[in-house]
This record gives C-alpha cells, sequence and structure tokens, in this order.
C-alpha cells in the first residue's frame, strides 16, 4: 500500500482531499437548494471552487494527519416542506458523493492504460496511478468518517433524522461529548490506526466489486 504520510504522497493527498470535500459540500448545498433550503446557497457554498469550502485549520490537518475538514455546510431544516426527511437526505448526499467519487477512481485505474494505447506499464499511467490510489483513499476514509454517528459529521445528522423525537432530544443535549470523541480520534494515533486498517478492507471490497 501507498505510505499515506511520507512527504512524497503531499500533492496527491490534497488534489484528492480538495476533490473530495469540494464536491462533497457542493451536492450537500445542491441538494438541500433541490428540496427548497437556499441558506447554502445564498452562503456562496453551491460551488465547485476549492476556496469557498476550505477551512484553514481542516486543510492543515490533511497535510499533518489522516483527516481534514471544510466550513460547516449552513442547512436550515425548517426550509424543508419535510423537514426530517429532506434534511436527513441532504445530510447522506454527502458521503454518497464521496462513495462514488471513490467507485469511479477505482475504475478509471483499471482503465486508465486504455487511454494510452494499452501501455500499463508507462511512466505516465503509473504516475497517474498514484494520484488515482489516494483519490479512492481519501474519498473512502470521508465516506466511512462522516457515517459515524458523532458530531458534527454527516451521520450525526442522519441518525438523527431516522429516530423518535425523544431521542433527537438526547443526541441534543449530549453532543458535545460526541465532539469530543471526534477531536480526540483527530489528534490521536486513532486516526492513524484507523486509516491502516479500515482501508485496506475497505479497498479489497472494492477489488472484489470489480472482480465480479
Amino acid at each position: 500500500m501507498l505510505s499515506y504520510y511520507h512527504l512524497e504522497s503531499l500533492l496527491p493527498r490534497l488534489l484528492a482531499f480538495l476533490i473530495a470535500m469540494t464536491l462533497h459540500d457542493a451536492v450537500h448545498a445542491g441538494v438541500a437548494w433541490l428540496l427548497g433550503d437556499r441558506t447554502a446557497r445564498d452562503s456562496k457554498r453551491l460551488s465547485l471552487n476549492p476556496l469557498v469550502h476550505l477551512d484553514a485549520l481542516g486543510l492543515a490537518m490533511i497535510v499533518f494527519g489522516p483527516y481534514g475538514w471544510s466550513k460547516k455546510m449552513p442547512v436550515e431544516a425548517l426550509q424543508f416542506k419535510k423537514p426530517k426527511l429532506y434534511h436527513t437526505i441532504v445530510y447522506a448526499a454527502g458521503p454518497f458523493t464521496n462513495l462514488l467519487l471513490a467507485l469511479f477512481f477505482w475504475w478509471l485505474y483499471f482503465f486508465l492504460p486504455s487511454f494510452f494505447g494499452g501501455a500499463s506499464e508507462s511512466i505516465v499511467v503509473e504516475q497517474w496511478r498514484v494520484y488515482l490510489q489516494y483519490g479512492v483513499i481519501v474519498n473512502l476514509m470521508i465516506t466511512f468518517i462522516h457515517m459515524l454517528p458523532l458530531y458534527p459529521l454527516d451521520g450525526w445528522y442522519i441518525l438523527k433524522g431516522l429516530i423518535p423525537p425523544q431521542n433527537q432530544r438526547w443526541m441534543d443535549r449530549n453532543r458535545r461529548y460526541a465532539l469530543i470523541l471526534v477531536i480526540v480520534l483527530m489528534i490521536t494515533p486513532t486516526g492513524q490506526w484507523a486509516l491502516e486498517h479500515v482501508y485496506p478492507f475497505a479497498a479489497q471490497f472494492v477489488m472484489n466489486i470489480f472482480s465480479l
């Protein structure tokens, strides 16, 4: 497997993160707008410009650690005709987008030689494959992380939309503890452990799909 933290991986990691983050947030904003909430669009977040989504600390974390993040997405559930359902759909759209991106980059990894006359061992193909590998890695990890039911990740809002109101109130009262747990995952070796152990299983799963 590629080394995730070496200096030579910095450029493909950053590029993969910018693509993953930009499309993740743009799809959040786009789905919210289509379902009736213009808040993200009015905040200029319905954009494919990475600069409008970047968070300085989140970008620094992707440089020095396994995960990064973008600015919080402004979504107003009360703007939806069906607040609970539509709010859940909006937050599910982000990680689903990253999963599709991971599948696309993995498909492109295998079919890339056909764009270069079938030369699978050429230097150009191998260089592009490095970027595609990190595209798969980053998008799989963003998908996995954002599906965790921890505040302020997408999984928190997805779970909140699927449970009864009394349980939602319990989640609201205890979300600070979920936030603390997310911070612990970010700044301790646990994050690196997750990258080293979760990614191989996810990557093998994707490989099995393409071998069907």
